[in-house]
């Protein structure tokens, strides 16, 4: 696109002027010293970004496949001499893009002053470039970059010298509610936060525990926001924080309650495992609910809060200290429903197991209709939000929707899952779960440089598979997941029978020809040779094991600990969004078209010839 070009399009496009801020839905700094700041709004077809940078240079922004500079979809602004240009271009490499042979970006508006550039430009979410990558609904790798030159006429944009970055960002989600009540004295503000916790040194991993009491309330109140306050410098070692609710009727002070064993803070307060509130991992957002929910507190499941904070200490310093927590905006002005949290997926045990060497290996875990069917009330609940959760090995997730035998739209699902983005999503619109449907969450892994099997557990390095689903109107059901049957699991590896001695310490006992008899079933799957071929054969296996439920609440579940299969189950089979693939076909009917056109333009006289000659 010359120059001209994009002053007349700039020219047109004042309609969309920079004085409008309500047409941004979303917004994010991308950067820690806060220079580059970006906005943006989408429909169906387009998104339109605005970039606030401090530099009267050029600024870039781009969507990579891993958050690096190669394969990288970029576009590239700047003002000079009171005109404005943009550039579409792509990177083959760590070197400077080229441009693009089709420029699709359109500049819609900009502003500089004395130290910042302002531009305001839109796309297609999918433009069928063969140098443009798509943007969907997915957590995208946005790179960044800005120079305080504009682009050299002759040599194009200048190296950035280390003014660049990267950030992960959920583009295409629908918007976060906005807080709102109606006068300042009707909301309350209590933090949860840790008091300068040394981090013990002797583990990677910490779960510490806290117990605290929101100010006592006379009757039930609604939480209606929440956020993470992090420690600066601290938002590494700070892996995830889960927050439950308990009722507890003393008067004592609980700052005694605070340490790395959990099971003490909760049994002195008779808290097990207590209500989910709130669960937040690293890179996460603040909670907002809708402003027809509220999260209750000081109704029958108490004003008692327990925050388990995980800290993540790889190298077992002993210099860490931390402040951290969360902060609970409440109010007594009730909203006209009570919400609630409840989690799925996979019960955080040994026996979830993914094997090394795997480009990509699925987890399986169930909800079943025989759990819902006992805790749902008959309309269901509708659920408004999800928060899915696994750890550096996830690469993507998905929470599968069935009913009567077939399959839904999925409730949440990330594609492009990243450990350091763990972002609540809300739900638009909003999913009906009834009593006879069941869900299945299905977690993707990618071990290809891990050499030992990767176990579900508590650590960073373990793995976990889990869906927190904010719904309402609340009911008594706090997890409802899987766990491998034992027996099954043990099959695949040769083992008949085996023995505990131990939570999780199991000795194989038969067959006695087994090469680890009377040894750990675990040092079997240690020795276990996984090719390509096995890995497969593994999950397939896993995907048709029985399994046994977790049903929890307050109440006893029938179906808890009932050993199920897993459903039957006709597959959503979704029409194709992808235009692209349709412009193809469209273009490869027309080529058809014109051929079998062309044929009859020679075969037709031809015929005529044939028929004259033989007169």
């Amino acid at each position: 696109m010359s120059p001209l070009q994009v002053f007349v399009i700039f020219g047109v496009g004042l309609a969309l002027s920079l004085a409008e801020e309500n047409v941004f839905t979303h917004s994010a700094v991308l950067d820690a010293q806060e220079k580059f700041n970006l906005r943006w709004f989408f429909d169906k077809e387009m998104i339109t970004f605005e970039t606030t940078v401090e530099t009267r240079g050029y600024v870039a922004l781009g969507f990579s496949p891993n958050g690096g500079m190669a394969n990288s979809d970029i576009v590239i602004g700047w003002v000079e001499d009171g005109r404005a240009e943009l550039e579409d271009r792509f990177a083959h490499g760590e070197s400077q893009p080229v441009l693009d042979s089709r420029q699709d970006w359109t500049l819609h508006e900009w502003q500089e002053n004395g130290t910042h550039t302002t531009m305001r430009f839109s796309r297609k979410l999918q433009t069928c470039g063969a140098f443009d990558r798509d943007i969907k609904k997915v957590t995208t790798r946005v790179i960044w970059a800005y120079h305080a030159e504009d682009p050299d006429p002759q040599r194009g944009p200048l190296y950035h010298e280390g003014r660049r970055g990267t950030s992960s960002l959920n583009l295409l989600d629908p918007p976060a509610p906005t807080p709102e009540w109606d006068s300042p004295d009707d909301v309350m503000v209590f933090d949860a936060f840790t008091q300068n916790v040394h981090v013990p040194s002797d583990s990677d991993t910490t779960y510490w525990c806290s117990a605290y009491r929101i100010p006592r309330l006379e009757r039930k109140h609604h939480v209606i926001k929440m956020e993470a306050v992090i420690q600066p410098g601290n938002e590494r070692l700070v892996h995830h924080i889960v927050l439950f609710q308990c009722k507890h009727d003393g008067n004592e002070s609980f700052a005694h309650l605070s340490g790395p064993r959990c099971n003490v803070v909760r049994n002195a307060l008779d808290c097990r495992p207590g209500r989910f509130l709130l669960a937040w991992a690293t890179g996460g957002n603040d909670l907002s609910l809708p402003e027809d929910v509220g999260l209750p507190v000081g109704d029958d499941d108490g004003d008692v809060l327990i925050m388990s904070t995980h800290y993540d200490n790889p190298h077992l310093r002993d210099d860490l200290y931390d402040t951290s927590g969360i902060r609970i905006y409440y109010t007594p002005v009730l909203r006209t429903h009570d919400g609630g949290v409840m989690q799925i997926g996979a019960q955080v045990r040994p026996t979830m197991m993914i094997p090394p060497g795997a480009e990509r290996f699925n987890v399986y875990a169930h909800c079943s209709s025989s759990c819902l069917k006992e805790a749902l009330p008959e309309d269901g609940v509708t659920v408004f939000a999800s928060f899915l959760h696994t750890h550096l090995a996830g690469r993507s997730i998905r929470d599968r929707h069935f009913r009567n035998g077939k399959e839904l739209k999925s409730i949440s699902s990330n594609d492009a899952y990243d450990f350091n983005y763990q972002q609540t999503t809300y739900l638009k619109p909003y999913v009906k779960l009834l009593p006879d449907d069941s869900l299945m969450l299905e977690c993707g892994y990618e071990t290809k440089n891990r050499h030992n099997m990767t176990y579900g557990g508590l650590g960073t390095w373990d793995e976990m598979c889990m869906d927190f689903l904010l719904y309402y109107p609340k009911i008594d059901l706090d997890d409802c997941g899987s766990k491998a049957y034992d027996y099954d699991l043990a099959s695949f590896f040769g083992v008949q029978n085996f023995t505990y001695t131990g939570r999780y310490d199991v000795i194989i006992t038969k067959p006695e020809s087994h090469t680890f008899f009377n040894k750990s079933f675990f040092e079997a799957v240690h020795a276990h040779r996984w090719t390509q071929e096995e890995i497969i054969a593994f999950e397939d296996y896993n995907r048709r094991m029985k399994y046994r439920m977790a049903c929890e609440g307050k109440h006893d579940y029938r179906a808890d600990d009932q050993t199920e299969v897993p459903p039957t189950f006709q597959p959503l089979i979704e029409p194709s969004d992808d235009e692209c693939e349709e412009e193809a076909s469209s273009r490869a009917s027309l080529h058809t078209s014109q051929a079998t056109t062309v044929s009859l333009v020679f075969l037709v006289p031809t015929v005529m010839a044939w028929n004259l000659a033989s007169v």
